[in-house]
């Protein structure tokens, strides 16, 4: 079983895991583990059909795995504190089988969203150089995996800002399978914690291989404006996939809820792309949403800075940050 992080508010809350069959994971040190444990994330086997116990503050709920090993469900908890609480994860085929996954009820008492992708955000992948994100997956192991300079210093600086209650959600068109290894990317460069929002890859009876990400990142976004109509949003991506269409695609349709737009400009530096963000970003401006296409995440703490949003000394640490960091293979 492989839980996920559920989140939702005092009134309810949404969980979900997959059911995989179990495997070991390769020796850090051994030859090739590298590559052998980014194949093990991407070859999982699912198990539809079971049967799954949910516990979340006392009450059960029982699901199905679907056809893809994933199980869903909604818990109705007016009397959950805000913070993180545990759920535990049973199997009815295996009696005395039990897991722990992590749920978080969102501070009623918080103001601010931010919404953030991954690859190329806040962890270097290269997904714009075919080449490089191969290199990356299958190659680097995820404990050397580069974080994006100044980006763990700008999103601590903006929970700060809000007297500690900003909420992140992170929503990447990444593999359910990778959630495990993201988790552990955000801890240990100390990322705010908040749910990881990741989508299902493979061929299904709409898709070939996935959900195109606009689509997946608008909805995703849009469910959670729904869920938070006090919050107003921060939006953090990067110009080498879908990002800006999608940012601007909820920015469009909750002009008056979103501060700022954050699209980092990531090699290679493609003019025609460059259009096409500043394109969306001048459209943006008619409905009074700022899109800043920017360098690296220096740029971006300055202009937080100027919304408000953080302190004059975060954003010098955001600078050192990014001026020890800069590597001309990353930026």
């Amino acid at each position: 079983m492989s839980p996920y992080i559920g989140y939702g508010t005092t009134q309810d809350v949404h969980v979900r895991a997959r059911v995989l069959l179990r495997r070991s994971g390769a020796p850090r040190d051994r030859p090739g583990s590298a590559v052998l444990a980014g194949l093990a994330h991407y070859l999982s086997v699912e198990i539809p059909g079971e049967q799954v116990s949910i516990e979340v503050a006392g009450k059960v709920r029982c699901a199905t795995a679907g056809p893809e090993g994933y199980v869903e469900a909604t818990f109705d908890v007016p009397d959950l504190d805000p913070g993180w609480h545990q759920v535990t994860f049973g199997i009815t085929s295996e009696p005395g089988y039990s897991t722990q996954g992590r749920l978080l009820v969102i501070d009623p008492g918080a103001h601010l969203g931010v919404v953030s992708d991954i690859d190329d955000t806040i962890i270097h992948t290269g997904l714009t150089r075919v080449v490089e994100a191969i290199r990356t997956s299958l190659f680097v192991h995820e404990h050397d995996r580069l974080e994006i300079p100044g980006a763990s210093e700008l999103y601590r600086a903006l929970v700060a800002g809000a007297d500690g209650r900003a909420q992140f959600f992170y929503v990447s068109t990444g593999a359910w399978n990778l959630h495990s290894v993201i988790e552990r990317f955000l801890a240990k460069h100390r990322f705010p914690e908040g749910p990881v929002l990741m989508t299902d890859w493979g061929p299904s009876g709409a898709w070939l291989f996935r959900e195109a990400s606009v689509i997946v990142k608008t909805r995703v976004i849009t469910e959670l404006f729904k869920e938070h109509p006090d919050f107003r949003w921060v939006l953090i991506g990067d110009s080498g996939q879908d990002d800006p269409e999608a940012y601007a695609a909820v920015a469009r349709a909750y002009p008056e809820r979103v501060h700022a737009v954050y699209i980092r400009d990531v090699p290679p530096k493609s003019p025609l792309r460059t259009e096409r963000v500043r394109q969306l970003a001048a459209e943006l401006i008619d409905v009074g949403v700022t899109m800043h296409l920017v360098p690296d995440t220096a740029v971006a703490a300055a202009d937080a800075h100027a919304l408000g949003l953080i302190n004059a000394e975060s954003v010098e640490r955001v600078h050192r940050a990014v001026e020890a960091g800069c590597q001309p293979d990353v930026m």
